[in-house]
Parts: C-alpha cells; sequence; structure tokens
C-alpha cells in the first residue's frame, strides 16, 4: 500500500514484478545441493553425501576419503579422473578404491609403487611390465591387491642348449642349469651331465651342454692257462716223455661297467671277476730210469745217459768270467740258470764243437732247449743250429731225468 501511495498503481506493479523476477534469478544461480554415494572397496554400505561440488576428489573428501597415488575413482563403472565433474543430478554414485603399495623385485633391483587395480597382472600392466610366457613371478598373476604386496619377476633370458648334437634357442627365467632345463622340457635323465653342472647359476654367455650319459654292464671271458705237472716213472728212459693228461685251460668271467656319453665309450671300469671254469692241469710223464748207450755220432763217439734236441749258438770273450768264476776257454757250454743248477760241471758233447763242460750261465736260453758254446774271438764263428747233443756220463747228483 505504501508503494501505491508513493508511487501509484502502475509504478507499484512493475516494483512488485522486477522484485519476483530478481528472486527467482537468485534462487537459480545460487548452489544447488546433489545427493551423491560414495562407495570403498573395504566396506559393504556407501557414505551418504550431500554435495553442491560435483568435482570427483571433492565429492570424496566430502566423504572423509582423501586420494593419495595408487587410488583410483569409478563411476558407472569406468575408472575417471580426480578432476572429473559428475552430472548435475540427484542419486549419483561413485566407487573409490584405495591402492595398495606393491614391492617390486626384478633383476636384483628393488621398487614400489602403488595401485589399486584388481589384480597384481593388471597392476604390472598399468607400469607397462610387459611379461612374456617364460617370465615367472612369485605371485600368480590373478593375485588380487587387497593388501599391500611383494613380487619377485624372474625376466626369461636367452639361452642356447646343445644337446645330442643339436643347437636349441630358448629363453628361461630359471634360476640354476637344471630349472632352466626343466623349463625347456629337457629334464637330465638317469646319468646324464651338463656344463655348467646342473645346480650351477645360469651361465654369463648363455650356453649349457646336455651331454646324455648311459652305462651298461658286459661280461667278457678270458683263459685262465693251465699248468703242466710233470711225474716221474722209473719205468722210463730218461729222455722219454708222454702227455698223461691233456691240459685244458679254464674260463674267467670279467663284469665290466661300459660308460658311454653321448653315444661314444668314454670309460670301461672292472667291477667283478671270477673263474667260472677251472682250468684241468696237464700231466706229463717224464722217463727216470738211466740206461747208458754210447753214440753213434762220428763226431761224438761217447758214452751218455740222454741224448736230446737242442738249440746251439756260440759267444765269444765278453771281458767278464763264467759264472763258475773262471775265464771262458775253448770248451766251455752256457745254458739257462734252470739247467745250470742241474748241470754245473757235467760234460756235452756237442756235434761240430766236442766236449765241453758247464761251467756259464745264458740268462735268454730259459725256457728252452738251448746251449751257448763258447768260442775264442781270433777264431770266433757264429753258430746258430738246431742238432742232437749227447749229455755224457756220469749223470749229475740229484738229476732225476727232468730238464726244465
Amino acid at each position: 500500500m505504501e508503494l501505491l501511495k508513493k508511487f501509484g498503481k502502475p509504478t507499484a506493479i512493475i516494483l512488485i514484478g522486477l522484485g519476483i523476477l530478481l528472486m527467482l534469478y537468485a534462487w537459480y544461480v545460487s548452489p544447488k545441493a546433489f545427493s551423491a554415494e560414495v562407495w570403498t572397496n573395504s566396506s559393504d554400505a556407501p557414505v551418504e553425501i550431500q554435495v553442491t561440488d560435483l568435482i570427483a576428489a571433492n565429492c570424496l573428501l566430502k566423504a572423509g576419503i582423501p586420494l593419495y597415488p595408487g587410488d583410483s575413482i569409478l563411476y558407472s563403472g569406468v575408472e575417471i579422473s580426480p578432476d572429473f565433474k559428475l552430472p548435475a543430478k540427484q542419486g549419483q554414485a561413485l566407487t573409490y578404491q584405495s591402492g595398495y603399495p606393491i614391492t617390486l623385485d626384478s633383476g636384483g633391483t628393488q621398487r614400489v609403487f602403488y595401485s589399486s587395480a584388481p589384480t597384481l597382472g593388471a597392476a604390472l600392466w598399468e607400469q607397462d611390465i610387459r611379461l612374456t610366457a617364460s617370465d615367472v613371478t612369485s605371485l600368480p598373476l590373478d593375485t588380487p591387491v587387497i593388501a599391500p604386496l611383494a613380487v619377485t619377476i624372474s625376466k626369461a633370458v636367452p639361452l642356447t642348449i646343445q644337446i645330442g648334437g643339436q643347437t636349441l634357442a630358448v629363453s628361461s627365467s630359471g634360476a640354476t642349469v637344471g630349472e632352466a632345463l626343466a623349463e625347456a622340457g629337457l629334464a637330465l635323465e638317469n646319468l646324464d651331465t651338463t656344463v655348467p653342472a646342473d645346480d650351477q647359476p645360469i651361465p654369463a654367455d648363455g650356453i649349457i651342454k646336455v651331454v646324455r650319459v648311459n652305462e651298461e654292464t658286459i661280461l667278457e671271458e678270458s683263459a685262465v692257462a693251465y699248468s703242466e705237472v710233470r711225474v716221474a716213472d722209473e719205468s722210463m728212459e730218461i729222455g722219454q716223455e708222454e702227455v698223461t693228461q691233456a691240459g685244458e685251460n679254464g674260463v674267467q668271467v670279467t663284469s665290466v661297467r661300459v660308460r658311454y656319453e653321448d653315444g661314444q665309450e668314454v670309460s670301461r671300469k672292472t667291477e667283478q671277476e671270477w673263474v667260472s671254469q677251472q682250468p684241468v692241469n696237464q700231466i706229463t710223464t717224464y722217463g727216470s730210469k738211466v740206461v747208458v748207450r754210447t753214440s753213434a755220432d762220428s763226431e761224438c763217439i761217447v758214452d751218455y745217459y740222454l741224448a736230446k734236441e737242442v738249440y746251439v749258438t756260440s759267444y765269444h770273450d765278453t771281458g767278464q768270467t763264467t759264472a763258475s768264476g773262471i775265464w771262458p776257454y775253448y770248451g766251455v757250454i752256457a745254458v739257462s740258470p734252470e739247467w745250470y743248477s742241474i748241470l754245473k760241471g757235467s760234460s756235452i758233447c756237442v756235434p761240430g764243437y766236442g766236449v765241453g763242460t758247464v761251467l756259464d750261465v745264458c740268462p735268454g736260453c730259459s725256457g728252452k732247449n738251448w746251449l751257448d758254446v763258447f768260442l775264442p774271438t781270433d777264431s770266433y764263428v757264429s753258430w746258430s743250429k738246431n742238432l742232437t747233443a749227447y749229455f755224457m756220463t756220469p749223470m749229475p747228483s740229484g738229476f732225476t731225468g727232468d730238464l726244465p
């Protein structure tokens, strides 16, 4: 009424209209409050808030949740940036995912980063850490990130494996040679060896050699020589003998372990030996009956008790005395040490040489019917002939008729 009196009716109506317009404008431009829900990955119920600032990070602050590195915000299931502005409408919903520290050890280098990714694999992907099929992690990649994690990554390295004449190029994250071979499907078998050894670290040059090893046991047979047993027979004349039991070799079996490396034999080791068949001794009966005869050889007409086929050689002055201690002279005969012990001082008639006396030793004559006759140096002639020699009476004492 005051306006009507003061300005008149038309003016009062205009002023009232302006006032209403101003009120409507003030209502329109003033901040409006919107309801919203904030969910967290650690609670089962949302935090109800009323906000006038629709910036996502500020909405979280309104709910008492400050943002830290590695935290994330989801809106309608999609991750948004902290400065994202929500649409101006009621009933908005945000999901807050807190980041957890992940301690990563790779190749001996350690680092820590924060992530709110749902799994360890996703967290590594966020950090641009790309893994190959040969890389190994100490935790499964689908491990949920709901607490601090510590993970070790063993990155695969290129390797060259030499095996069976082939060269294979592989990648492995194994810490030792054996682990690398197992990853490559080349696990060692039985006696196989490697260079370096399977329990050693991966070599710096990445080269591993696998040596395929196998062993087998073989049986080898060899002869066991029989022995000769000589038996005197008084009914047989000296110089006669016969085999009354034939000798037979025995059989010795040797167990041998043979080792092969990459198919090539490298060693043999005798493990056991035994005689599977005993040898059978040969029994030779020789005569011990003394019968004295006179030789019909024109070069050796002598009485003898033994006529024997012998091999005869000659020797000359050596500058040394004989085994009997005298200087050699024409007529000295040397025989094997075995014969010398029996015949020393006895006489033998050698056709073409004459009668000689056993007074010297010929070490090289052992095992043979061998006479070595002495010839002076000034008339020396080399002898090498087979003939019949006559062992003259009297027979040496203790001689049984057998010359070994």
